[in-house]
């Protein structure tokens, strides 16, 4: 009630600004227009100390104001902004192959509990789409599977753990980006299901973390021509979804964030300050303007004045607000007194204990999808010369140490020319061998392999995604196929003591690879090594 217009309007933006301390533009945005949240991304973050001192001097800025949401998208896998003071995660596909809750819920609370003391607050996580598309370009590995079910379990206990520890998680995308072939910060995706079938698929994973206590869900800037009031409304935009769906239908009471504001999927269309308006009203609290300075003051401004002309009505304004103060209420951030900086500083970069959880989910998740003549675990009784390519890092780090293993490194991002030259390398190190081995990251590691493969069409091939478990259908004859669905150290690591017979692969597929290999799938390992060579078959 003591809230001016302007100040109730802020409360609604969670905004990202460049930068890696608080500038006078940083500190316009929340004294004077009094934002109910910001975001980092990697531009905002350097190392341990720079980021606990950053979100401290943000801190500082609403001391005797309402707190700040100090948010980031710490989903781990490919989507990970602090790497020095907080847990790491394999990501969400690793954490659906161990098909453990337990990890789930443990990855959730050693997380926040790292987030906590660097001074953030909230995680735009997790992700709770369906991977129900192979071709899906912008999902893939950061969802838990292609099962509902898998998502909905392992997505809830991630939650639970999360906000157990006083961070709010932001479960995206709303209602489900997983069935999409396009990327919708580009172009508007659709999405071609009705009620029925999102509620049986897509939504399911939402519902479950409703139940678990959920703060907050993100919506996706996707079409669903079917559900919502015509073929070109975004879900973040549509009240069919946003209320009579989220609100009425699903009960939700949390606060509904938009995804970025600036996304094509929404500009082309609308412009970001129109769709901030009609988020509004469709029943969206927090519109998220993360890059452009121009963006936000568009935004704060289309959103003031549909107040003041009395198209928001006060009433609505307020709802959103409430719902805003009650999940900082809530998550203690109005009492909360963050470490002091030599206190963190003392602890270090690394909990060990964290450091466990996340190298126990890269360990249960790899996957041996295929092992044709027990080319694999690789014991030394059976090869004389093993040639590995990877790219640098913990992978080739711990196959070198072989001594009958010869490793070539590869860029993770090689230009034609590297290409070119290190297929070239990449066959003379593998005449003679008894075995190659290839850890591909991306298409260009694939077409590698498929090159080196031609020109040595005898040698028994293994394969191992750090990446996409799909890789297989664009190689479908080697002999062995590993997935680790994460590149990060953790996965590399665990995916070459694995391929070395120091631990079991556990894993199980959480996705089909299609016309290959069901859901579920994993291949039992060989209890004993054959007596002869791999390349005597």
């Amino acid at each position: 009630n003591s809230m001016s217009v302007e100040e109730k309007v802020g409360q609604l933006l969670i905004i990202g600004f460049g930068g890696t301390r608080v500038t006078p533009h940083i500190k316009f945005w929340v004294k004077n227009r009094h934002v109910g949240g910001v975001a980092l991304f990697s531009r905002n973050i350097v190392d341990l100390e720079q980021t606990a001192r950053f979100t401290r001097e943000l801190n500082a800025l609403t001391d005797t104001d309402i707190p700040l949401f100090v948010a980031l998208d710490q989903e781990g896998g490919n989507v990970v902004r602090v790497k020095d003071g907080a847990m790491v995660l394999p990501g969400n596909m690793a954490l659906g192959a161990t098909r453990s809750p337990r990890l789930a819920y443990v990855a959730g609370q050693g997380l926040a509990v790292d987030l906590t003391k660097l001074g953030f607050n909230m995680n735009l996580a997790p992700v709770l789409d369906v991977n129900s598309n192979p071709k899906n370009p912008v999902i893939g590995v950061r969802s838990y599977g292609e099962k509902p079910e898998l998502v909905a379990e392992m997505g809830a206990w991630y939650v639970r753990g999360q906000q157990e520890m006083g961070v709010v998680a932001v479960a995206k995308h709303f209602p489900g980006h997983g069935d999409t072939q396009s990327d919708s910060h580009f172009s508007m995706p659709t999405i071609d299901a009705d009620l029925t079938r999102l509620e049986a698929v897509e939504l399911l994973p939402f519902k479950e973390a409703m139940a678990a206590g959920l703060d907050a869900v993100m919506t996706a800037h996707i079409a669903l021509p079917r559900v919502a009031e015509s073929t070109q409304v975004p879900a973040t935009l549509s009240k069919r979804l946003l209320t009579d769906i989220l609100r009425k239908r699903m009960g939700f009471e949390g606060i509904v964030m938009t995804d970025g504001l600036e996304m094509q999927g929404i500009v082309e269309q609308y412009g970001s300050g129109r769709a901030a308006v009609l988020a509004i009203l469709a029943g969206a609290d927090m519109p998220m303007i993360l890059w452009t300075p121009k963006k936000k003051e568009e935004v704060f401004q289309a959103l003031l004045a549909a107040v003041t002309n009395g198209e928001i009505p006060m009433a609505r304004l307020e709802e959103s607000v409430r719902r805003i103060l009650k999940a900082k209420a809530k998550r203690g951030l109005f009492e909360r007194q963050l470490l002091p900086i030599d206190e963190i500083l003392r602890e270090g970069s690394h909990n060990p204990i964290h450091d466990q959880v996340a190298e126990s989910i890269a360990r249960e998740a790899v996957t041996l999808v295929r092992n044709h003549g027990d080319v694999l675990p690789l014991r030394s009784v059976r090869y004389r010369k093993v040639a590995v390519l990877a790219p640098p890092g913990a992978f080739a780090d711990v196959m070198a140490q072989e001594p009958n293993v010869q490793v070539l490194t590869v860029p993770y991002i090689p230009s034609r020319e590297r290409r070119k030259s290190d297929v070239a390398e990449a066959i003379e190190l593998a005449r003679g061998a008894d075995l190659l081995v290839m850890a591909v990251v991306n298409r260009y590691h694939v077409e590698m392999l498929k090159s080196i493969s031609k020109s040595l069409p005898y040698l028994p091939v293994a394969m191992v995604s750090l990446a996409s478990p799909y890789y297989l259908t664009s190689v479908p004859d080697v002999d062995a196929y590993v997935c680790t669905y994460s590149y990060l150290e953790s996965a590399q690591a665990a995916a070459a003591h694995a391929l070395l017979g120091h631990t079991p692969m556990l894993g199980k597929l959480p996705v089909t690879i299609p016309g290959l290999y069901p859901f579920g799938h994993r291949q039992t390992e060989p209890k004993e090594a054959p007596a002869v060579a791999a390349s005597v078959r």
